[in-house]
């Protein structure tokens, strides 16, 4: 039986990158000026584009909510038959057997709390699935599979899973419809 992993319907792309403190001190009181400058549509910029700015982290997935959201986990076989339908969200995901790694944490593996910063994300509405890379399994048993969270300054995303110890299968989403971004500069702990 192939697998198929179904998330959604929100999430995002979340890019977080190095600045110096000179493009924070331009930036921190005008966040128009950085909207403008990050999207292309200011000239001479000092910075990258958003999606360009993503020497700490880029990834992309739906969102890990909280209890009381409409976000869902679905599991379906070949034949497109529901196996699964749950809440997305960490208490759901571990009553049901699912392993959890959070194996991207920045802010917390990665330093953040001297350097000046870019937290870039966009809001997405889809469905996040491993679209060319089914599952083979000869049974659905949640507990051989792994949920792969990135948590980027307190923001969890789930972007990979993988079965067993096999390589993650990154998600992707078929067709989005962009519907927020958020650009900010920031600053680790009152540098």
């Amino acid at each position: 039986m192939k697998i198929k992993f179904v998330l959604g319907p929100y999430g995002y792309e979340i890019v977080l990158g190095n600045i110096s403190e000179q493009v924070y001190n331009k930036y921190c009181q005008d966040n128009d000026a950085l909207r403008d400058a990050v999207t292309g549509f200011e000239e001479d910029p000092v910075i990258k584009e958003w999606s360009d700015m993503d020497d700490i982290a880029h990834n992309y997935g739906p969102v890990l909510e909280e209890e009381g959201t409409d976000q869902y986990l679905k599991i379906v076989n070949e034949k497109n038959e529901e196996l699964l339908n749950i809440p997305l969200t960490l208490d759901e995901i571990q009553n049901k057997g699912f392993n959890i790694k959070e194996d991207i944490k920045h802010s917390l593996e990665e330093d953040l709390s001297d350097k000046f910063y870019f937290f870039g994300q966009s809001g997405e509405k889809g469905e996040w699935e491993n679209l060319d890379q089914l599952f083979e399994v000869n049974e659905f048993k949640p507990g051989e599979f792994n949920i792969h969270i990135a948590n980027l300054d307190g923001l969890k995303i789930i972007y990979a899973i993988s079965y067993k110890d096999m390589e993650k299968n990154q998600l992707s989403v078929e067709s989005s419809n962009p519907n927020f971004q958020n650009f900010e500069v920031r600053m680790g702990d009152d540098v």
